[in-house]
């Protein structure tokens, strides 16, 4: 019988949340095929099982937040009997001659069905113990929660993280808010899954990188006009509708491969200067954020940009990007023109070295050969770490990307 567990996708993951599952109890199993997925702070990945035999038990459903090495389900044998308990545990680490795979380690963990029993003085310490889930321990503890006074709704009366949560929310509806320096709270959760990861990354950027930014104000009426002449027809041919973000992308990657210095990172007292331009382009998802990469972006045409740019946003909101999609990137750019803002600040995405932030597009009077006549102008403001890219850098930078923005004819060929 081998356990099927959580497995760690990430160096900063410590839960992920069951997705969908690609077989169902009493399936044949074989090695290779695509078990379950799994929703972490980034993405969702298919996982894939590294034992053949059969599914036994599924002991982890989708929508359930399940810690890293916590047991998901059981293969075996058709017959084969299911230990009890086991369901509720967490695989701490494997033994070295015990692992069912070479290259996934931490998938599985061989049960051996003939160790030695329990001693009696363990039977009794263990019946007194509170059974509870790594995760509903963690909040609890985070929350400053007594345990004994939940009641646990799993199987042999284990506490979940909804037993917790459920807890905490009658807690609050009975009027016993918490107090923080004398003031009411409403309510607090604490941060897990990407909003947790985004913060500590925001902390680290500010806290490690000394940002320098500058902003530029762009025409972008040439911008305005080409794309209304170009996207249906763009849309009929090619299937897909530009966007100002593509050319906008488009002339970035032609900005980076003139001032490649900003397509960079400070690593360990290194300059590291990138070949690759991987732009990773700022996606909301709900309250959360992610970045898609859209790799080596200078050997793209608009089109190929604008249709990678369309699959990576579709993914992203339907949790479906992977690993590879959301990792390498050497640049970002943030948008935040659609909400209407004018103008911001972006804060650097760790290792790289910079981020552009993208303002609305605006309609201002503007002097032209002696008129006064309306244009439309963009802003876009740079940070990027000052260790490595100086006032002079940036600003040759911020140059080239103006000019191709403001000659967008030159992005379509």
């Amino acid at each position: 019988m081998f356990k099927v567990i959580m497995p760690k996708l990430g160096v900063v993951m410590e839960s992920g949340i069951m997705g969908q599952w690609h077989k169902k109890e009493g399936d044949k199993v074989e090695e290779g095929d695509i078990l379950f997925e799994v929703t972490t702070d980034k993405v969702t990945m298919e996982i894939e099982a590294y034992k053949s035999g059969i599914l036994r038990k599924i002991v982890r459903h989708e929508g359930e937040e399940v810690p890293v090495n916590g047991i998901v389900a059981y293969i075996g044998e058709k017959d084969e009997e299911i230990p009890e308990e086991e369901d509720t545990a967490q695989v701490e680490s494997l033994p070295e001659n015990e692992t069912l795979h070479d290259k996934s380690p931490d998938f599985a963990e061989k049960i051996d069905s003939d160790k030695g029993t329990k001693k009696d003085s363990d039977r009794e310490a263990e019946s007194k113990r509170i059974k509870i889930s790594p995760l509903a321990k963690k909040i609890a503890r985070e929350k400053n929660i007594d345990v004994s006074k939940i009641k646990g709704s799993d199987p042999g009366g284990r506490i979940t993280k909804e037993d917790v949560l459920s807890f905490i929310d009658s807690k609050e509806s009975a009027g016993t808010a918490e107090k923080k320096n004398g003031i009411n709270i409403k309510s607090s959760n604490p941060l897990t899954g990407i909003a947790k990861v985004v913060a500590e990354r925001m902390s680290e950027s500010k806290k490690e990188i000394p940002h320098t930014s500058l902003r530029i104000k762009v025409d972008a009426t040439n911008l305005v006009n080409t794309r209304e002449q170009i996207k249906d027809r763009f849309e009929k041919i090619h299937n897909v509708r530009i966007t100002y973000t593509d050319f906008i992308i488009k002339a970035c990657a032609v900005a980076l491969v003139e001032n490649i210095e900003l397509n960079s990172s400070y690593l360990n007292g290194n300059f590291i200067i990138y070949e690759d331009i991987n732009i990773g382009i700022a996606v909301a998802v709900d309250d959360n954020l992610i970045v898609p990469t859209i790799y080596r972006c200078n050997e793209m045409s608009l089109v190929e940009i604008a249709k990678k740019r369309s699959e990576l946003v579709t993914k992203a909101r339907e949790e479906k990007l992977v690993l590879d999609e959301i990792t390498n990137g050497t640049f970002t750019i943030t948008n935040l023109g659609m909400l209407g803002i004018r103008s911001s600040v972006p804060i650097i995405n760790p290792p790289q070295a910079g981020i552009i932030a993208i303002g609305e597009i605006y309609n201002e009077p503007s002097l032209v050969s002696g008129e006064v006549v309306l244009r439309y102008f963009m802003e876009i403001t740079l940070s990027c770490d000052h260790r490595i890219i100086n006032g002079n850098r940036a600003a040759l930078f911020l140059k080239s990307l103006k000019r191709g923005i403001e000659n967008p004819l030159e992005l379509i060929v």
